[in-house]
Order: structure tokens, then sequence, then C-alpha cells
């Protein structure tokens, strides 16, 4: 019987020490005990290359320029780690639509094996674009046409280990996996885990791709900028705007609706962060950037006299109402005179005619907001005796 129950114990121990195991792993290991034939002597001299590659802050005198190659050589060797961590290969038309909802409008480049998806805007030219493709610490995304599924520039060492007798072993970043599994599997334990360990990639979804269909994304991104952009000296909370409204690669204007809608769902008679930010944000979309707080991103120049006035009629259409509903619970937070689209109708009139004029946008609730707005605008005339 003690030797039943010491087994038992013995096997229990070994169980936990596996799990534990697999658990805190942070790769998958595939050893060379496989079907793929690779040039090991060819591999070498890759990773040998990319070595002098420039990255973040290591920029040696004449360094290695990555390829499409350095891409292609990648490929085999992701695809065998994902499908042994459990990834659905999608089928084409699966993935050509997954890749659609992801990239509303970046600009692209087309491959016979793979599409590049430039996230970095950098100057914006095509020229420089093309030239910085490939580099390590660009962030450019390829979704790979063949085997279906998208990875950044990947270092060829971070997928695969060559020992000294040539055989080798498949490591696959877990972050790798874990994109892809919440991507085009829809595993929302994959998203759970990027949550909690690969925040940036998933902010720049949202930033670089315009990913927004998933509100716990959408919180992650504004709670972020905007405890960061608070603690700036002076604080530049308005900056949060650049997320909600852009202009991609190709100068297409762009409108974060998930965005917008978190904003709608999340603003509350105790928390009017976001708001408020855009609030002032809408000035700067007629005014100076004195302060150089946008930089490349500046409002006033992006932006044509329509799109402006597109942007102060999302805002409004969220702000008006908020104010009449919460202001007079909790005066103290909601403590502004008036509303943004009150102050730029006084001291910009024909952004009334532009609203109009565009039929409000189709934004349902905009032609009410207008009018309430307007005639609000006309009482404080008549106190102050002012002529209409």
């Amino acid at each position: 019987m003690k030797k039943h129950a010491l087994l038992l114990l013995c096997f229990f121990t070994f169980f936990l020490s596996c799990k534990d195991k697999v658990n805190d792993e942070k790769i998958v290991d595939i050893q060379k005990k496989d079907t793929l034939n690779i040039d090991v002597a060819e591999i070498k001299k890759i990773i040998q290359l990319q070595k002098n590659a420039n990255y973040i802050d290591y920029y040696p005198e004449n360094p290695y320029q990555p390829t499409e190659k350095d891409i292609l050589v990648l490929l085999p060797f992701v695809e065998r780690g994902l499908k042994n961590q459990g990834y659905k290969i999608l089928s084409n038309n699966e993935f050509k639509n997954k890749i659609k909802e992801l990239v509303k409008s970046n600009k692209i480049k087309k491959y016979d094996a793979f599409t590049t998806i430039f996230t970095n805007t950098l100057d914006r030219t095509t020229s420089t674009l093309n030239e910085h493709e490939f580099d390590f610490d660009i962030n450019n995304q390829f979704a790979i046409n063949k085997y279906n599924f998208m990875i950044p520039m990947l270092f060829l060492r971070d997928v695969i280990k060559i020992n000294k007798d040539d055989s080798y072993s498949i490591t696959i970043p877990h972050n790798i996996i874990a994109r892809n599994k919440y991507l085009f599997n829809d595993s929302k334990a994959d998203l759970d885990w990027l949550l909690l360990n690969d925040k940036d990639f998933l902010m720049d979804l949202v930033v670089s791709l315009g990913y927004d269909k998933e509100p716990r994304i959408n919180k992650l991104l504004l709670e972020y900028y905007c405890e960061m952009f608070s603690e700036s000296k002076p604080a530049e909370n308005e900056r949060i705007g650049i997320f909600f409204f852009t202009k991609d690669l190709n100068n297409n204007f762009c409108i974060r609706q998930g965005l917008v809608d978190y904003l709608r769902n999340n603003t509350k008679v105790n928390d009017n962060r976001f708001i408020y930010a855009l609030h002032e944000y809408t000035f700067h979309l007629y005014e100076k950037d004195l302060d150089g707080i946008y930089g490349t991103d500046n409002p006033l120049k992006m932006f044509n006299a329509v799109e402006k006035a597109h942007i102060v009629s999302i805002i409004s259409s969220i702000e008006v109402p908020a104010i009449a509903k919460y202001k007079p619970e909790n005066p103290e937070l909601w403590s502004k005179a008036g509303s943004a689209l009150y102050n730029l109708l006084v001291a910009h009139p024909e952004i009334k005619d532009i609203i109009i004029k565009n039929n409000y946008f189709g934004i349902k609730n905009m032609k009410q907001v207008l009018e309430d707005t307007i005639d609000e605008i006309d009482v404080d005339k008549i106190k102050r005796g002012e002529d209409f």
C-alpha cells in the first residue's frame, strides 16, 4: 500500500513539475527529428550576417541590410512552430478576409510569398518606406500568403538554434504564437496573455493598423496614453486625439470608430477624462501649435476644413449630451463653462454651414446637438444685449 502511495506521490510531483515547466516556457522547442530539409551552412551564414544589422541602439559602420531573403528563410520554421502549438491555419480566403479586416488602409507591397504591411510612417515617402522595409527595428508586418500567418521582421537566430553537431531546434517566441492565435484563431486566452505580456504590440495594432474592434485593447491604449500625457509638464492630454483621428500613409482621413464607440460608452458622470481631452483637442484644429506638442501630427495642418468639422461633430455628439446629463449631478468634475462646439461656433461660425452641408456627417444626434448649441449661443447673446 505504501509502495502504491509513494508511486502516486512521485507521479503527482512529476506532473506538477511538467505543468510548471509548460506554463513558464516562452518558446516552442521542436527538435531536429522533423521532416524539414535545411541547409545548415546557409542558416549559419545568415545568422552571422544579421548580427551586423542595425537594431534599436546598435548601428555598426557597415551594417548588413536585410532583404526579402531574410523573410523567406524564416517561413517554414515559423509555420512548423505555430502548427505544433495548435495554430489552425486558415483557408486562403479566410486569411485574406482577416487581413482585410485587420489592415484597413495601410500602404502595402505584394510579393509572391508575402505582403508587406507598412506600419511606420517615417517621412511618408515611398523611397524611404522601401529603403527601410525589412529593417529589424521598424516593426512592419508581413502577411505570409502560403502559410497564412503574420509576423514582424524576426532575427533568424530567434527561430532556429543550430547546435555544435549541426542538429537544430526550432524556437518560436511565444508572443508570435499568441498574436497569430488571437488575430486569426480568435483565441481569447491568447488575448489575455497579450494584454499582460505584449501591450506595445496591441496598442500598435490600433495606432499603426487601425485595428479598433476590441474594447479591451482600446481601453489599454486610452488608459496608457491618458496617464502618460497627464504626467508631462505641462499636461498634454489633448494629444490623445491623434489616436482617434489621423491620416494613413495614403493620406486618407481615418476615424478610429472603435475608439469613438469606446468613448461614447465610457464617458460617465465620474469619468470625463477622454472627452475633456478631446474637448481641448478640437481647438488645436484651428489654432497654431505654439507649444509644439504635435510635431508631424499637427491637426491644424493635417486636416482640411470638412475633415475638421467632421471631427468636431463626432466629439460634440458625445460631449454636449454628456454635459447636459452629468453636469447637474457632478458639477465639480464637469467644470468647463461650455462645450467645445459652443466656443468653436462663436470663433468659427463657418463650421455650422459645413456640418449642415454634409448632412451632419451621418451622426444620428448631431442635428439636435447643433440646434441646441446655436440656441444656447443666441440665448447668451440676448442676456448680454447683443444683436444677432
